[in-house]
């Protein structure tokens, strides 16, 4: 990390608040970079998914300011918006070049791309991880950085619990992601979102503020929109940061299961598809009903309710013969000392 020394008295001078300096954020982005594993430096490259919103551009400004590697501003055009779209990539340019940061842009079409059954919203998310992912893959960089905050923790937290959630979903959002041969790392989830608008407010910078973004027909805007600030105003202050902290405690509930799956399946598991059932049978439940759900997860099948999958824990526990449907034509069952998962019709 560069050397951030300390809050000065031309800090204080520039009316810059200590909490928003230098000497602060820097502190936090160390701490961060250690935690997250993209820290310490080692002269790697990172990748930066910058739209020019103010969580974005925060992102790269600190990246520019602390990181002492080279970095690249990638911006993904998702042609819905039109002209507003084309603006926010001319801003993100602009911004990118001011820095002296490598800038790369990304223009889809993210409704001729949309899968069927597929809302929009979902769609672009999908999209845009996968030319995040290509982009920087091609320019020989496995890290991308992501602007998510602490705002955003809070908001998948109430929006999953109220949808109907389980440890997984109550975590929120992760703190790194690995997916399609890269590293996705959110360096901004300790911070809020009206303090990263701060931090630029301070220093005379500007951002882009997506239309859509107000748009309270979408259930994330209107959690945010709407929901929280009820909440905040009604309820408890604190709200945000109670259920961003509570996410946290869930993925730390969470590691500790994944960790206890892989012991279990590592002393169980015959081969991808097919668990030793003698083995299996010597654990609880609770710890079958887990390893359960991992395999499936390993196997790309869809996620079973709590109520089918402890009913599978059950007839896994039993040691009688079954057959149990998953979903579609996929089965899981017990014979010969043996449970398989397995596709089409066991026999």
């Amino acid at each position: 990390m560069k050397s951030t020394g300390c809050y000065t008295a031309m800090e204080n001078r520039q009316g810059i608040p200590y909490h928003l300096s230098d000497y602060v954020l820097g502190k936090y982005f160390h701490d961060t970079g250690i935690r997250q594993g993209w820290l310490p430096e080692d002269g790697r490259p990172a990748a930066l998914a910058v739209s020019g919103g103010g969580d974005s551009v925060a992102l790269l400004w600190m990246f520019k300011k602390f990181y002492g590697g080279d970095i690249t501003a990638i911006h993904i055009n998702h042609g819905i918006r039109g002209s507003e779209s084309n603006d926010d990539e001319k801003f993100t340019a602009m911004f990118a070049k001011s820095l002296g940061v490598n800038f790369l842009a990304v223009r889809v079409n993210v409704p001729s791309e949309k899968m069927k059954g597929e809302s929009l919203e979902t769609s672009a998310r999908r999209i845009r991880l996968h030319s995040l992912a290509t982009s920087a893959k091609d320019s020989g960089i496995t890290s991308i950085m992501l602007g998510h905050n602490r705002d955003d923790l809070a908001e998948t937290v109430l929006f999953n619990i109220l949808r109907g959630t389980g440890i997984r979903g109550a975590v929120g959002i992760t703190e790194s992601t690995h997916a399609e041969g890269v590293t996705f790392f959110r360096p901004l989830l300790g911070l809020r979102r009206g303090t990263l608008r701060d931090i630029l407010r301070v220093r005379g910078y500007s951002w882009r503020e997506d239309s859509t973004n107000n748009d309270d027909t979408y259930t994330r805007n209107y959690i945010r929109l709407k929901l929280l600030p009820i909440i905040e105003t009604s309820i408890n202050s604190s709200a945000v940061e109670h259920l961003a902290q509570f996410g946290e405690d869930m993925r730390k509930i969470r590691d500790n299961e994944d960790e206890r799956s892989r012991e279990i399946l590592t002393s169980c598991l015959v081969d991808s598809h097919t668990l030793d059932r003698k083995k299996l049978r010597k654990f609880s439940h609770d710890d079958i009903a887990i390893v359960i759900r991992d395999l499936g997860r390993q196997l790309g099948l869809k996620t079973l309710s709590r109520r089918r999958c402890s009913e599978l824990a059950g007839l896994i526990a039993k040691g009688d013969s079954f057959m149990f449907q998953w979903s579609g034509n996929f089965t899981v069952s017990g014979r010969n000392g043996r449970i398989y998962f397995e596709e089409g019709e066991s026999v």
